[in-house]
């Protein structure tokens, strides 16, 4: 295993950072957007079959970090394994995303089960290692968060009309937390043998928080607490919340890392005892030239001299940007860290 020689997103994760360094990474760094993605995906029918080959996942996850000057490699892979683990058959069909076999909109209820899910995850812990050997830099595991597993179970894919959920959960409250227990036992399981195969952090991915609002710490914070307060104390644990406001619950979680949408102002966060980053619009990526070296001119100049900042985005990146656009960008941000 290769040593970990380039710790400055760890030391900023810790707030530590004492280097006028901006370390940086960015959601959904491997994908779509990227030629060489495409090329191994058009191999696979299905997308399933291809995150469950260690080799093709660790080829995946080295795409960007041989192309651009990254300081986090994040093991690809997918928040759905687990509800699959669980016992869920997912299939992702072109232009529309993962569709369950089953769903509890549907189906009124699911026959889940935690009994060998990692025997039957050990592909990841596979893929987690043979990245962890390849690297210099840290590695990201990560999970989704019990309630936004939820979420896909009830609707079966990508939710379209939140009320649904949100008036089922009023009334079957006992079969909500008793599932949401479940995947968070499962989960737990999971990011700790990610941990114990090479992930030096991880990050819950809350992709459907905002669908709760008002409920957001009786249905979804209380989980990722739970999760939190399970993990090794030393393995820094990062909270994506999409479309919610974070610095209201800032009280209510042992979290100290957390990554901002692109709705949310940094500003508002940096002076808390917590680690940031995130809330960079990916869409500046179809600017031009010169507004995309702008921006990472004020990156560095305005975070440089923060000890617990970590450039990122605030979604992942899509897939009609360009891959050179985010080049630019790390490529202007790497000149300035190492002036």
């Amino acid at each position: 295993m290769k040593n970990l020689d380039h710790r400055v997103y760890l030391d900023a994760l810790n707030q530590i950072n004492e280097k006028p360094y901006v370390p940086v990474w960015f959601l959904r760094q491997a994908g779509r957007y990227m030629p060489e993605y495409r090329a191994v995906r058009s191999k696979f029918s299905d997308f399933f079959e291809m995150i469950k080959q260690p080799e093709v996942c660790c080829e995946l996850t080295m795409q960007p970090l041989d192309k651009f000057p990254l300081d986090a490699a994040i093991t690809f892979s997918d928040i759905l394994t687990v509800p699959e683990a669980m016992g869920l058959e997912i299939k992702f069909i072109e232009k529309r995303g993962p569709v369950f076999s089953k769903s509890i909109i549907k189906n009124g209820s699911l026959n889940l089960s935690n009994d060998g899910i990692n025997e039957k995850l050990n592909y990841v812990y596979q893929a987690t290692a043979l990245i962890k050997s390849n690297i210099n830099i840290p590695l990201i595991g990560f999970a989704g968060s019990p309630w936004t597993i939820f979420t896909y179970m009830f609707y079966g894919e990508s939710p379209k009309d939140f009320n649904q959920i949100n008036e089922y959960i009023k009334n079957n409250l006992d079969y909500v937390h008793q599932t949401l227990e479940q995947i968070t036992n499962a989960s737990v399981q999971y990011l700790k043998s990610q941990i114990k195969h090479g992930a030096d952090c991880v990050q819950i991915f809350d992709s459907w928080g905002g669908i709760l609002q008002d409920n957001y710490q009786e249905f979804s914070l209380q989980y990722i607490n739970k999760i939190k307060e399970s993990l090794p104390k030393d393995i820094p644990c990062i909270l994506y919340s999409r479309g919610m406001t974070l610095k209201p619950y800032l009280n209510q979680t042992s979290l100290k890392c957390f990554n901002l949408d692109s709705g949310e102002k940094l500003d508002d966060y940096l002076n808390q005892n917590i680690a940031i980053q995130g809330n960079i619009d990916p869409q500046i990526f179809h600017k031009s030239e010169n507004k995309i070296k702008n921006l990472a001119d004020e990156i560095y100049t305005k975070y440089k001299s923060n000890n617990n900042y970590v450039c990122n985005l605030g979604s992942g990146i899509t897939p009609d940007i360009d891959p050179n656009k985010v080049g630019l960008f790390l490529k202007r941000l790497r000149l300035l860290n190492s002036e």
